[in-house]
């Protein structure tokens, strides 16, 4: 890679980390349209498409890197949380399996549960055309998926409980309930 085309990139992952994922986009844009296979320059491009909550076009992005570099856990994280969100629980678990398969620390996966979490209490209070029950059907799949990445994760059972509430399912809620005071919080 040129020292031009490095230099463009570490604009890009700057302006990134500052939460300028606009302008980030346009310097990712420039790597790529120099050398499309530049994998790290796809996933960042796919990671501020994401921050902006264009998941649907983050999604091919990281596809891409996965073609690019399959050994990158990371890129298969970052697509399964696009496919959660545009609400493809099925898809996301597998990619979110492929991702532990490739980074199996415990951390890892924990770190992922929190990042599930936070998506799912996003997914309740964006779209505010979308009727409730689906907006509570659609963050289930993510509590649920977070909670079984981190079988201890106290909150993601009290959102389960309260999802299930939302959805008037009394017997699930109170399940969800049970579980959380049975769950000790990590020390």
């Amino acid at each position: 890679m040129s020292h031009r085309l490095l230099a463009t990139f570490n604009e890009g992952v700057t302006r990134s980390m500052a939460g300028d994922h606009q302008a980030a986009l346009q310097a990712f844009d420039k790597v790529l349209s120099e050398d499309p296979k530049h994998s790290p320059a796809l996933s960042a491009k796919g990671f501020s498409l994401a921050r902006l909550g264009r998941a649907g076009e983050a999604l091919p992005c990281f596809e891409r890197a996965i073609e690019l570099d399959p050994s990158s856990a990371d890129n298969y994280r970052n697509a399964a949380l696009c496919q959660l969100e545009l609400d493809e629980p099925e898809s996301a678990s597998l990619l979110f399996e492929r991702a532990f398969q490739l980074n199996p620390e415990t951390h890892y996966r924990e770190a992922a549960a929190v990042e599930v979490f936070h998506l799912g209490q996003a997914l309740l209070t964006r779209g505010a055309r979308r009727p409730d029950k689906a907006r509570y059907r659609h963050a289930r799949h993510a509590f649920e998926l977070a909670l079984g990445y981190h079988p201890s994760f106290i909150d993601a059972a009290r959102a389960l409980a309260d999802v299930w509430s939302h959805l008037g399912d009394a017997e699930k809620s109170s399940h969800y309930i049970l579980l959380a005071a049975r769950l000790r919080p990590a020390s």
